[in-house]
């Protein structure tokens, strides 16, 4: 049973400003290494973009219990006017985000690339055990490097929120959301991902025996029954070679959770989903649905400013500067938060291998436990199988606690528009419902949908789904886009307009509703619901039988 937030003692470190616990990223409990390594960099990279900005705000994460808590941190000389950086902070603006996709294409991923490909063919095992360190920390440096491109990357939020904003205030559509589908219908690597899923869809249902291994088999059984086949044997090598280009990546923020390249349950799990559905759910068929869509819209609004010239210009270029939003933000979880997050395992488990072959833990998955002085401790010979044992437990008793949402109180509004575009992502949170079988949230994307709930916490619990199922979890990020393809509806405990499940949603034509704090806890598997996107409301109609 789940305790009381009122059990959950906050350091003294907490008594100063508003920290939210960043349930988007770290819904659990994270892990030492992942608190040392990537907390800090991710705080450092977004601050130093922004202050590069001269943007009046930086970010902070501090941990309670190891549950990942943020922080917006005022930030400006003190010899400077709050007036005088926000006037040179928006010049910046202006001249930043037009060329927001330019510099992406053209520069930072260019700059990105080398580092991933270099580490990813990297012998980490012949290096020696200072060699090995002097990597990992190399490495946290292009970590560092990534993330502060990823700060930059974060005000295309602000480009489409700017336009939303610029056509709700000329149009006041009934439906709110109907500018981001002018910003949706571009090409991602979350797409290319997608197609090359269903390629390998395809080959499975032109062989029967595939079909059947992938219909009565578990996914976490699956390879095996392969290679017992030569169907199977001649299928796996396409489906290795998928994983090699899309594999580096997990459903989670968190340095201890194994990539799809290691542990292949999750794509497999998806690819049965995929084998499931019908031809209407082609991602390449859903992304052309997008774009005409996105045309549709354009061309109206288009013909509706045709008498307002000056209008009509500021639509063009907001949309222009806003239409990079979905590229960004896809491809940046990409190479950055996936890719990038993933690299970082390889020198860990290497360490962990050495550690575990010296006896001084018992599995080398256990070296995500400990501290970076503690591992080096380790190497020269330190038992510290207590401690990861000591810290196992904590995690697993504080992984059932539910932390408070919000801890002290919130400074100061900085003015900043930016800020306010972080709001659309993240969710404002709504007035809960007073009555028990309704949910409330954001209405992320329009449209009703009934049928039965599957709560899905991580996509190793995927395999459950089944088609038309109403899919209630914490939190979605582009690894989990394939399973849009299988359900009528998400409901998501966390997230704003422009989180990844909203907008996902809206490209696959599902309704949703973001934002709902409470959906994992009240929503239970075997109930049937009514998801109303436009009203964001989850009505709990019954069992569902």
């Amino acid at each position: 049973m789940s305790q009381s937030s009122r059990s959950f003692p906050l350091p003294a470190t907490f008594s100063e400003g508003l920290w939210k616990w960043d349930r988007m990223h770290y819904p659990q409990p994270v892990t030492p290494l992942t608190q040392e390594i990537v907390l800090p960099g991710v705080s450092r990279g977004f601050t130093d973009a922004m202050a590069a900005l001269s943007c009046p705000i930086g970010l902070n994460y501090r941990v309670a219990n190891y549950y990942a808590y943020m922080s917006v941190v005022p930030q400006h000389p003190d010899d400077e006017s709050f007036d005088n950086r926000m006037e040179r902070y928006q010049q910046i603006i202006e001249d930043v985000l037009p060329r927001l996709g330019t510099s992406w294409a053209e520069d930072w991923l260019p700059s990105i690339l080398p580092n991933l490909d270099r580490v990813r063919a990297l012998n980490f095992g012949v290096l020696g055990d200072q060699a090995l360190l002097g990597e990992l920390d190399r490495m946290r440096t292009e970590f560092y490097e990534r993330y502060r491109v990823h700060g930059w990357i974060n005000f295309v939020t602000l480009s489409a929120s700017l336009f939303a904003d610029f056509y709700n205030e000329t149009f006041s559509p009934e439906n709110p959301t109907e500018p981001y589908h002018m910003l949706q219908g571009y090409p991602t690597r979350s797409l290319d991902a997608g197609r090359a899923l269903w390629a390998l869809r395809e080959a499975v249902l032109a062989s029967d025996v595939l079909l059947k291994e992938f219909e009565e088999t578990e996914p976490s059984s699956i390879v095996a029954a392969l290679e017992g086949s030569e169907e199977g044997q001649a299928f796996l090598p396409d489906f290795w070679t998928y994983l090699d280009e899309f594999g580096w990546r997990s459903d989670v923020f968190e340095l201890a959770h194994p990539t799809w390249r290691e542990d292949p349950t999750i794509p497999l799990n998806l690819l049965r989903g995929y084998v499931r559905v019908g031809e209407e759910e082609d991602p390449s068929r859903r992304f052309d649905e997008a774009v005409a869509q996105r045309e549709s819209l354009l061309a109206l609004a288009r013909q509706r400013l045709a008498g307002d010239a000056e209008r009509l210009r500021q639509f063009e270029v907001l949309h222009e500067v806003g239409k990079h939003y979905l590229t960004l933000t896809e491809d940046h979880n990409f190479y950055i938060d996936q890719i990038g997050n993933a690299v970082i395992r390889l020198p860990v488990l290497e360490l962990g291998r050495r550690l575990t072959d010296r006896g001084v833990i018992a599995d080398r998955g256990d070296v995500f436990y400990l501290h970076l002085d503690e591992i080096r401790g380790a190497l020269d010979g330190d038992d510290v199988k207590e401690r990861v044992s000591d810290r196992k437990e904590q995690i697993a008793f504080w992984a059932q606690v539910i932390p408070p949402s919000v801890v002290g109180e919130s400074p100061q509004p900085s003015g900043d528009p930016f800020e306010e575009a972080v709001q659309k992502m993240f969710g404002v949170p709504v007035e809960p419902s007073s009555d028990p079988s309704v949910v409330t949230g954001i209405g992320a994307s329009q449209g009703t949908a009934r049928g039965p709930v599957k709560v899905v916490r991580s996509l190793i619990e995927a395999s459950k789904l089944e088609p038309g199922d109403v899919l209630v979890c914490e939190v979605t990020m582009p690894p989990w886009t394939p399973l849009f393809s299988t359900v009528s509806a998400v409901v998501a405990d966390t997230g704003g307009l422009l989180s990844h499940c909203a907008i996902a949603c809206r490209e696959y034509g599902l309704p949703s509703v973001v934002g709902t704090q409470v959906g994992t806890a009240v929503l239970q598997d075997g109930m049937t619901v009514t998801v109303d996107g436009s009203q964001g409301l989850v009505r709990v109609d019954g069992m569902f039988t």
